[in-house]
């Protein structure tokens, strides 16, 4: 079996509050599984590392091989791995990661509370490490704006993630608009996009190329 091209990991994790409960993000996955979906029909051998509703929504021939991730430090440590197993693998993060965490907590919280306060604290910044386990790789970053975030603001919000993570390509798009407001940024600049899926189907001609290339 010919080893993973591209490591594409998507959907949304989900840190524990309790023994029961969890934080989660509006993320279902279909991105992630629509670009596994392309790169494979393209022939790019893909490892899909996703989310228990990504798993389920992604075929049996949409990826070469599949994994599933819980919380944030779960997928962390599974991208870690990963990346020092397949050193230059192509990387599509596109999974929707918490950036805050309860503090840890084995039993069950109380029921019927009149109210409930919760301290939260940071999770590691995922996207900050991956050029630092694989410097190889050929990175592609997703950046979520808040709704109402102009143009100017998104390819600041971009290109800053772009700077600090030596991402090849970030796609931006503005919650609330997302069908009607992406853009991808790379070291050529910023790209606006009226279609969506245009703007994914170029993530999937880059990252192809990228295999491409390095198979030579």
């Amino acid at each position: 079996m010919i080893a993973p091209q591209v490591l594409l990991t998507a959907g949304a994790t989900r840190n524990p509050i309790d023994a029961m409960r969890y934080i989660s993000a509006r993320s279902t996955g279909s991105t992630g599984v629509w670009l596994a979906r392309a790169l494979t029909a393209r022939g790019v051998v893909v490892h899909l590392l996703g989310s228990q509703e990504t798993l389920l929504r992604a075929g049996p021939d949409d990826a070469a091989s599949r994994e599933e991730f819980g919380s944030t430090r779960d997928l962390m440590a599974r991208m870690d791995r990963l990346l020092h197993e397949l050193p230059g693998v192509a990387v599509v993060h596109s999974a929707a990661v918490g950036d805050y965490e309860a503090e840890p907590r084995a039993d069950k919280i109380r029921s019927g509370q009149a109210t409930l306060t919760l301290t939260l604290r940071p999770t590691p910044k995922i996207l900050d490490h991956v050029k630092l386990w694989s410097p190889e790789s050929f990175l592609v970053s997703f950046k979520a704006a808040g709704p109402g975030t102009t143009a100017e603001g998104l390819r600041a919000l971009c290109e800053g993630q772009r700077q600090r993570t030596s991402s090849d390509m970030v796609l931006g798009n503005v919650l609330g608009s997302i069908g009607a407001t992406t853009a991808i940024c790379d070291p050529s600049g910023f790209t606006p996009f009226d279609d969506r899926d245009a703007a994914l189907a170029t993530i999937v001609n880059r990252v192809a190329d990228a295999v491409a290339l390095r198979r030579r």
